[in-house]
């Protein structure tokens, strides 16, 4: 669903992190890839820190060219 939002015309997206008083958002514009060795990066990145996650052949990536960082810590 977030791929589709993406493709559909979102002009921006916001990524953050609490971690009770402190955090951080991430924010840019997003764009949708099916390259083959960022999907693959991007599941190497995901296994190390979650788990593996199942085969999809039609798995994507988002990426977001990060233009404004907000946060307090």
């Amino acid at each position: 669903r977030k791929a589709a939002y993406v493709r559909a015309g979102s002009a921006r997206a916001v990524v953050a992190q609490v971690d009770g008083p402190r955090w951080l958002a991430l924010e840019g514009v997003p764009v949708v890839s099916a390259d083959a060795e960022r999907v693959a990066e991007a599941v190497r990145r995901y296994a190390l820190r979650y788990r593996q996650p199942g085969v999809n052949p039609a798995r994507v990536v988002i990426e977001i060219a990060v233009d404004r960082v907000l946060g307090r810590g």
